[in-house]
């Protein structure tokens, strides 16, 4: 590029020069500047006129003659647009790869702008939502007509996926998944879950109605055992089956109540009506039954007056007494078990309950909230545990926007830290 435009300046330095030799032998020096300057111009103008044509023809192939600077410049436009279709080629293969993998999933992807109107969608989406390809550019809330999605789309969290029947099947269920991404644009995903929602519907009514079934004949036998106890005293051979009669029908009363209380957490609304709850007292009335169970140790609360959280007392009072109650069952005989309670640093509260017990495994702590999930099962028979008390903490929180923490060591002990946000927590006036 360069020594073209040198070659370019030798080039008008001449044409200057001749024009000037030409114009003092004829004495019309001014008149010949002009001519080779009129040359010169044409020369340029003929140059891009060839330069308009050829870019308008979109032959690569077919570059202009020319030299100097202006075929350098025809060279260097020519690899730059080598290179463009060369992108083009390989940017139409990716698009069309993307669109082969799309179309091959059975979930449906809708694009959408910040307006959330519909940009592209994929082959899924025709079957499960109905959309076709004339779609494009109206707002999918014209197509899918539920105030619910409607919200959705509007609200500013989606972490939580959206779950609605379809209008053509009843029994249908569809799971919407909006994901952001680049400037304010979103990734709706949708998919097919009716199997999964019957399987859980399916346990669901297991639960209950199994939980319903064997509470009859429970109270049945507990009322025998009951009058077997007060009659006259029994022979001794009699009276250790009947003590374990009685502790494993009162184990498998504790396991139907664990599971009716889950399944109520499962089904009912979230909706229900919030009030103040003072923790102190919740909390103290529950250390104080604790210790009654156990005497072999003793609870420590830390609880300011004026904590307060919005929501459901009879919930609340179950997380927390599962929690306490935990801390003690694993727990070495003669050690304290503290309940802290204090606000973190964006707002929320923080109830903590330390125990200084066994400690659990790092590899079981992300299964401790699993339903019959058990670190040690001969321990959890000796304390009576159904594997369901965590479960049920963990759904309470959930439906206070809250979240259970654990934190533990080997023969240290461990923290369960049950954390609440700063829209669930109240300050009470204690004056």
């Amino acid at each position: 590029m360069h020594n073209d435009f040198h070659l370019e300046i030798r080039r008008l330095t001449f044409l200057f020069i001749i024009c000037l030799i030409a114009g003092l032998m004829m004495d019309e020096l001014m008149n010949v500047l002009l001519l080779g300057a009129a040359l010169y111009i044409t020369w340029t103008l003929f140059q891009i006129r060839q330069l308009e044509h050829w870019l308008q023809s979109h032959k690569v192939s077919h570059i202009p003659d020319a030299s100097g600077i202006w075929g350098n410049i025809f060279d260097h436009l020519s690899r730059h647009k080598k290179r463009e279709i060369s992108e083009k080629k390989r940017l139409k293969k990716v698009i069309m790869r993307v669109e082969t993998m799309t179309a091959a999933l059975n979930d449906a992807i809708v694009l959408l702008d910040e307006e959330y109107t519909i940009t592209w969608l994929n082959k899924a989406s025709r079957n499960l939502l109905d959309l076709k390809k004339n779609d494009v550019g109206h707002p999918i809330h014209n197509f899918i007509r539920n105030p619910l999605f409607l919200e959705y789309l509007e609200a500013d969290n989606h972490d939580i996926p959206l779950v609605l029947p379809t209008s053509n099947h009843v029994e249908q269920r569809l799971e919407f998944r909006l994901n952001h991404f680049g400037e304010n644009e979103g990734l709706l995903i949708v998919r097919d879950i009716t199997r999964l929602y019957r399987l859980e519907q399916m346990r669901k009514d297991f639960v209950a109605n199994v939980s319903h079934e064997l509470r009859t004949p429970l109270t049945v036998i507990m009322g025998y055992i009951e009058t077997l106890d007060d009659t006259q005293p029994l022979d001794a051979c009699w009276q250790k089956p009947l003590q374990q009669i009685h502790q494993q029908a009162t184990r498998m009363t504790t396991l139907i109540n664990d599971l009716t209380a889950l399944s109520k957490l499962e089904t009912e609304s979230t909706s229900q009506t919030s009030q103040t709850i003072p923790l102190k007292p919740l909390l103290q009335m529950i250390c104080d039954a604790t210790e009654t169970i156990s005497d072999q140790h003793s609870i420590e609360l830390e609880c300011g007056e004026s904590f307060a959280l919005i929501g459901h007392e009879r919930e609340l009072h179950s997380a927390f007494s599962n929690l306490i109650i935990n801390a003690i069952n694993y727990s070495r005989q003669q050690k304290v078990v503290r309940v802290n309670v204090s606000l973190n640093f964006t707002g929320g509260l923080d109830i903590k309950v330390i125990d200084k017990g066994i400690g659990i495994e790092q590899q079981h702590i992300r299964r401790l909230t699993e339903r019959f999930y058990r670190v040690d099962s001969s321990r959890s028979l000796e304390t009576g545990g159904t594997g369901l008390g965590l479960a049920i903490t963990k759904h309470v929180l959930v439906r206070h926007n809250g979240r259970l923490h654990i934190r533990s060591r080997i023969n240290q002990g461990s923290t369960f830290t049950a954390i609440f946000p700063k829209e669930r927590v109240k300050m009470l006036n204690t004056d």
